[in-house]
């Protein structure tokens, strides 16, 4: 491996922390020369980004990872799931870098700190951190529907994520169905719930698509949630401040993009992308986006009521604080 090529794996692999660029030499069994001319290219090249921690020392990280917003450069984090099929085009359209993440909360907590600019994850997660934080806004919401319960054998536990739109249906469904002896445990990925449903640990779990899809291909039972409680809304985007101050053209011509991609046809090669970013077979994609309501409009009358069936006590006043449902619209 090229001494660049390993420079710029360990960095990769420091992810949020960075590494100091005095401990590549020793790690690596590099000169300081070499890695000082390697880290200024990749520095030059916007792979990189150093930051002097002292008068002697800089600390580096991969773009990806750097915890602040960066100008000129706009990166967007998503869940593993299909609902953000026109969120994933528009963001390669835009030349935008998007980073996976397995937890909603980690992820929320990400767009609140600034480690990315723009997150799409559940809208109570959002709403609940948003009006604790103050530091984003909540900008769209992206979809209806697109997610369920998918059985297996145990005990009565169930299992999901926490503070997310799958614990609120999960919660409703089992009320619906009358069942009163329950435990719900939560998982930080959706890996994780899979594999212990599999192993038979839980009775069941309340997930999203694909892996909804995924499991009822592997001849599992399942069951839509809007089959059984009605429509609800998903996953809003939201937007750091500071980032919205520092790039704040660019977001507005992310948005563009993904307000006109809504308006588009899902064409077989946006399918194959979307697979691409997400890792997932292109069948499974066509099948687990029809189980969705994608770009909706909703009025705040229409989040409040959602927000407020799901246990939140909250006012449109306050939710007007941390909400910008139009934000860059014509």
């Amino acid at each position: 491996m090229r001494a660049e090529n390993k420079i710029l794996y360990l960095i990769e692999n420091s992810g949020e922390k960075g590494i100091l660029q005095s401990d590549i030499p020793k790690i690596l069994h590099l000169s300081k020369s070499t890695v000082s001319d390697i880290l200024s290219e990749l520095e030059r090249t916007g792979e990189i980004i150093r930051e002097k921690v002292s008068s002697k020392s800089y600390r580096v990280w991969y773009v990806h990872y750097y915890p602040s917003p960066i100008p000129g450069i706009l990166r967007i984090g998503i869940l593993k799931s299909t609902e953000y099929f026109h969120v994933i085009v528009s963001a390669l359209r835009c030349n935008a870098i998007l980073r996976l993440f397995d937890d909603p909360i980690d992820l929320t907590r990400a767009v609140s700190q600034g480690r990315v600019d723009i997150a799409l994850s559940p809208l109570l997660t959002q709403t609940m951190m948003g009006l604790l934080m103050k530091s984003y806004r909540i900008i769209r919401i992206v979809a209806k529907n697109g997610s369920g319960i998918v059985y297996g054998d145990g005990d009565g536990i169930y299992g999901t994520t926490e503070i997310s739109t799958m614990d609120r249906n999960l919660r409703k469904y089992l009320s619906k169905m009358g069942k009163k002896s329950y435990r719900i445990v939560y998982f930080s990925s959706p890996e994780a719930i899979v594999e212990s449903l599999k192993k038979g640990n839980i009775r069941g779990i309340a997930i999203w698509e694909p892996f909804l899809s995924i499991l009822k291909a592997q001849g599992y039972s399942v069951s839509y949630f809007n089959d059984i409680i009605g429509d609800f809304l998903c996953c809003s985007m939201s937007v750091n401040n500071e980032s919205l101050r520092i790039n704040g053209e660019f977001i507005k011509e992310f948005l563009e993009e993904y307000d006109n991609c809504c308006k588009e046809r899902i064409t077989e090669d946006k399918i194959d992308v979307v697979g691409d970013v997400l890792g997932f077979d292109r069948n499974i994609i066509e099948d687990s986006i029809k189980n969705y309501k994608f770009c909706i409009e909703p009025d705040m009358d229409e989040v409040v009521d959602y927000l407020r069936d799901s246990g939140f006590e909250v006012n449109l006043e306050n939710l007007e604080r941390i909400f910008d449902l139009t934000a860059f619209r014509d």
